[in-house]
């Protein structure tokens, strides 16, 4: 992947001026992911980490922790790569968007919703801004950006387009997605993770925003019989070191880690991908109705939705901005 090689220079370059003597035993990281133990992305990792520790002959061992395993939450990841009480970390931008706003860019509704286009134009275009915020701010390095499929509303009963969802709760997961339910005459909820389930379970609310994927991860299709396919936006996702630790592994050990995430960024892409497809199709198969939004349908959401975007880059500065335009240019 192109970014990451050119990333794979500039890192081995830098690490290299205080690891030079480094001890050449055996090194553990602690990986954090705030996705559930058998969730299609923790699986990702854990076959990433299993690749780095064969690759480096047992030398680097990295763990990957998920949710349920340590205590904390989606919007804590940065800081505990930060502060180095995990090594390493999956970052969600729309999660630690209160840490990093400029990075959010991707969770304005519709500006970038092809992950085939997101790989190939966007990523390595944004990966120098990235980078550039998270060591300053976080002490903290993106090795590898991948995103999880378009986000879909599913619902406990049938809506019928844009007017459909008028008086509708959703559980929303970031400020977009509620600003948007707002907008169409609904509203949006916050709910953590593992309370989402039981909140469609006892009408809390009548939906939820998410991926394909992880809907089939967590049956969705036992609670909600009906999903609006509006591809709203891609969930930007990046794998986070402490430069500190990066810094301390011996150069070999080093230049082998940063060299998987070149191999393993495709198999994220094609992974998740061909996730995304299958869980559609399974879905379907346990009764669910997949209904995609018409083109018109489309177009009036992105009229609707134009505001967010706007608001969010009057405030966003030059970085959040210029990200914003890069993804617009980059998706369409």
């Amino acid at each position: 992947m192109r970014m990451t090689l050119l990333r794979l220079g500039a890192l081995a370059g830098f690490a290299a001026m205080g690891a030079g003597n480094a001890d050449a035993a055996d090194v553990s990281w602690k990986f954090y992911t705030y996705f559930a133990a058998n969730d299609k992305p923790t699986t990702l990792h854990r076959a990433f980490a299993q690749d780095v520790e064969k690759a480096t002959g047992g030398r680097l061992k990295i763990t990957v922790f998920s949710a349920a395993e340590l205590p904390y939450k989606a919007s804590d990841v940065l800081r505990i790569v930060g502060s180095k009480q995990v090594e390493m970390g999956d970052v969600a931008f729309g999660f630690v968007a209160g840490d990093v706003p400029e990075l959010n860019a991707l969770s304005m509704p519709f500006s970038c919703t092809s992950m085939d286009k997101f790989y190939d134009t966007l990523a390595p275009a944004i990966d120098k801004p990235i980078n550039t915020l998270l060591e300053a701010k976080f002490r903290a390095t993106s090795i590898m950006q991948w995103v999880m499929p378009p986000q879909q509303l599913w619902l406990t009963k049938p809506a019928n387009g844009i007017d459909g969802l008028k008086n509708l709760k959703v559980r929303s997961w970031n400020r977009e997605q509620a600003e948007m339910m707002r907008l169409v005459g609904g509203s949006g909820v916050t709910i953590t993770p593992a309370e989402v389930i039981p909140a469609l379970q006892r009408g809390v609310v009548d939906g939820a925003f998410t991926a394909a994927v992880p809907a089939l991860d967590w049956k969705f299709n036992e609670v909600t019989k009906f999903a609006y396919m509006m591809n709203l936006t891609l969930a930007h996702q990046a794998v986070v070191v402490n430069q500190a630790a990066l810094q301390a592994l011996p150069e070999d050990l080093r230049k082998t880690l940063l060299a998987k995430t070149v191999e393993w960024a495709p198999k994220y892409r094609a992974e998740m991908i061909a996730a995304d497809k299958d869980a559609r199709k399974t879905l379907a198969e346990k009764g669910m109705t997949l209904r995609d939004a018409t083109s018109e349908e489309v177009v009036r959401l992105r009229e609707i939705t134009k505001p967010i975007a706007d608001e969010w880059a009057a405030k966003a500065g030059p970085v959040g901005q210029g990200m914003l335009a890069v993804a617009i240019k980059s998706c369409s």
